[in-house]
């Protein structure tokens, strides 16, 4: 089970990320930063029997994101 940090763990954690990760890691820590889902496909809806729903068009934003990645 995960526990909260204490203000302390909090510090440490932040000492440890990048300057340019900063402002990203405070807003985990305070619970505001969305879901990996709602990054990629904010128009996402949750199914209980499905999982997550993307539309057509985020379905091919992402296709086409991923055939023209780098790597």
């Amino acid at each position: 089970m995960n526990t909260p940090l204490n203000d302390k763990e909090k510090e440490a954690l932040l000492g440890r990320t990048a300057p340019s990760r900063q402002k990203q890691a405070k807003a985990y820590l305070k619970g505001t930063s969305p879901g990996v889902m709602q990054h990629y496909a904010p128009d996402a809806v949750p199914d209980p029997e499905e999982g997550w729903v993307e539309s057509d068009e985020t379905v091919q934003r992402l296709a086409r994101w991923r055939e023209e990645a780098p790597y």
